[in-house]
C-alpha cells in the first residue's frame, strides 16, 4: 500500500500499524484542523479527543503540565522533528466549542521523533549555491534545535550560528530584511505570515527570492517572491497554484540544476544575439555607403545577397551557440549582466566586431575592383569585375561569421582557450556554412541569381583576413577589458 495524505499523519500511521494499533471505525465527530498560530490539530471520535502538535504548543494544555522539556531537547538536537500527543474523554455535546475551548485538561500520551533526514547530495548543492553567489536560508516551523541540527548536518549554518525563532523577527520591514539578508540563517517557529514578510523585504532590497513551500499557508509567500516553488509530490495544490516552478521530485539539487541550466540558456541568448548583431553590421555598411555617396559607389552586397546570408549561412552557426552547453564553471560564475541588452554587448557587437567585419568586407570589394583595372576618380565599371568585387565582399562577411561564432563563445576568453573543438554543432555549422559558401560563389546560375561571381585572386586574399582580423580584435579587446578589471580591483 502507499501512503497518501499529510507526510506527518502517514508516518504516525506506519507507526501505529507496526505496534499493532488498530485504527478507529467510527468517523470523526468533530476535526480542529492544524493553524500555524496554534501548531497544533485534533480530531474527536468514539467520547475521545485526540490532539497533536508542537510539544510547546500541546503541554501547557495537559491538566497538569508535565516536564518535558529534556526529552523534547534531546529529540530535538538529534535532528528530530518533535510532536507530542495527548487526548481527554469528551461528550458530543462539548464539541460545540471553539477548538481552544474544547482543547484542554488533556493527558499526554508521548512524544514522537520523526525523522525527516536530508538527501545526501544536499550538502554538495549547498556548497556550490555559495559558490554561484546564491544565499540560503531554512525557513521552518520546527523546534530552533531542530532546524540547528539539520542545518549543521547539511553544511548549511553560517559562521555565525545564527539561528532565530520566529517571535524574534522584528515587525519593521527595513530591519527584518537586514537581519535575514545572510547567508546559512536559520529561522525557526515561523508562520506563514513571517514567510510572506521576508519574501517582501528580501525583494525590497533589490534581491531575486526564490521561496519554496508545499502548505496550503505558504500560497500568499508563493506568490510574494520572485519565483514560487512548490513542492510538486508532498505540495498541496493550493501551493502548487499559487506557484511558478512545481518542483516534481521535491529536491532541493534540482533546484540548483535548475539555476545552472537558467543562467546557461541566459548566457546563450545573449552569445546569439551578439552573433546576430555583429553581423547585421556588416551586412549594413554596404548601403550606408552607397546612400551616402549619393549612388555613385555601388552595393557592394544586394538585397538577395543579405537574404542569402541571412537565411542561409546565418541560420547554423546562431542555432549552435544557442546549444552551447555548461561549462564547468556555469554556475560558480554569475550571469555578467541583468539584462540581455546592455552597453558592453552593444558596444562588442555595434562598436568592436561589427566593424571589423565590416571594413574587411569593403577592403575585398576595393581591393577587387583595383585588380580588375579600377582606379579612383574613374567610374566603377560594371559587369564581370563587379561581379566578382561582390562575391569577394561576400565571402569576407561569411568568413568573418565564421570567427565571430568561435569568439562569441565566451566574453572573456579568446577562442583557443575555450577550445576550439569543444562544441561539436558548431563545427558541423561553420562546415555546413563553407559549404553554402562555396555554392553560393561557384554553381553558376545561383550566383547569377544573387548577383556575384567567383572572387578575384585579390579579394579572395582579403577576404580570407577578416578570419584573423575578427579572432585579433577579439583577443585585443578581451585582454583590455581583463586588464581594465585588474586595476579596479
Amino acid at each position: 500500500w502507499v501512503a497518501q495524505g499529510d507526510p506527518l499523519d502517514a508516518a504516525l500511521a506506519v507507526f501505529a500499524s507496526r505496534v499493532s494499533v488498530a485504527p478507529g471505525t467510527d468517523a470523526a465527530a468533530a476535526v480542529f484542523p492544524f493553524d500555524p498560530q496554534r501548531r497544533r490539530m485534533s480530531v474527536a471520535a468514539e467520547g475521545v479527543l485526540h490532539v497533536k502538535g508542537a510539544p510547546d504548543a500541546v503541554t501547557p494544555r495537559c491538566g497538569s503540565e508535565p516536564d518535558v522539556s529534556a526529552a523534547v531537547d534531546l529529540m530535538a538536537e538529534a535532528g528530530l522533528r518533535v510532536i507530542a500527543v495527548a487526548r481527554r474523554q469528551i461528550a458530543d455535546a462539548a464539541l460545540t466549542g471553539s477548538a481552544d475551548e474544547v482543547e484542554k485538561d488533556l493527558e499526554l500520551l508521548g512524544l514522537f521523533g520523526i525523522e525527516d533526514p536530508p538527501r545526501p547530495e544536499a550538502g554538495k548543492f549547498l556548497a556550490a549555491c555559495r559558490r554561484a553567489g546564491i544565499k540560503v536560508a531554512m525557513i521552518t516551523g520546527d523546534h530552533p534545535a531542530t532546524a540547528r541540527a539539520i542545518a549543521v548536518q547539511v553544511g548549511l549554518l553560517g559562521p555565525e550560528g545564527r539561528v532565530v525563532e520566529g517571535r524574534d523577527l522584528p515587525p519593521d520591514e527595513a530591519l527584518l530584511g537586514a537581519l535575514v539578508d545572510r547567508d546559512g540563517i536559520v529561522l525557526s517557529r515561523v508562520t506563514p505570515e513571517d514567510k510572506l514578510r521576508i519574501a517582501r523585504a528580501l525583494r525590497a532590497r533589490g534581491h531575486v527570492v526564490a521561496m519554496t513551500g508545499d502548505g496550503v499557508n505558504d500560497g500568499p509567500a508563493l506568490q510574494a517572491a520572485s519565483i514560487g516553488i512548490a513542492m510538486g509530490r508532498s505540495g498541496t495544490d493550493v501551493a502548487r497554484e499559487a506557484a511558478d516552478l512545481v518542483l516534481l521530485d521535491d529536491n532541493f539539487a534540482t533546484i540548483v540544476n535548475a539555476i545552472e541550466l537558467g543562467r546557461t540558456t541566459f548566457t546563450n541568448i545573449r552569445r546569439f544575439l551578439t552573433y546576430h548583431l555583429t553581423d547585421n553590421i556588416a551586412e549594413l555598411t554596404p548601403f550606408v555607403v552607397w546612400a551616402l555617396s549619393g549612388g555613385r559607389f555601388p552595393l557592394a552586397l544586394g538585397v538577395l545577397q543579405v537574404l542569402a546570408l541571412d537565411i542561409g549561412t546565418d541560420i547554423l552557426p546562431a542555432l549552435a551557440l544557442g546549444m552551447e552547453a555548461s561549462g564547468p564553471q556555469a554556475l560558480e560564475r554569475p550571469p555578467e549582466a541583468r539584462h540581455l541588452l546592455d552597453s558592453p554587448l552593444m558596444v562588442r557587437a555595434f562598436g568592436l566586431l561589427g566593424p571589423v567585419e565590416a571594413i574587411v568586407a569593403m577592403t575585398a570589394f576595393v581591393v577587387s575592383m583595383l585588380a580588375s583595372g579600377w582606379r579612383v576618380g574613374l567610374p566603377f565599371p560594371a559587369g564581370a569585375a563587379l561581379l566578382a568585387a561582390s562575391g569577394s565582399a561576400f565571402a569576407s562577411v561569411v568568413i568573418g561569421q565564421m570567427a565571430n561564432a568561435f569568439v562569441c563563445r565566451s566574453t572573456t576568453r579568446w577562442p583557443g582557450a575555450v577550445g576550439w573543438t569543444t562544441n561539436r554543432l558548431l563545427l558541423y555549422a561553420v562546415g555546413a556554412e563553407l559549404v553554402l559558401l562555396l555554392t553560393f560563389l561557384y554553381i553558376h546560375p545561383l550566383a547569377r541569381l544573387l548577383g556575384q561571381a567567383p572572387p578575384t585572386v585579390a579579394g579572395g586574399a582579403c577576404a580570407l583576413m577578416a578570419f584573423p582580423a575578427v579572432i585579433l580584435a577579439d583577443a585585443l579587446q578581451k585582454q583590455f577589458r581583463s586588464r581594465m578589471k585588474n586595476q579596479n580591483g
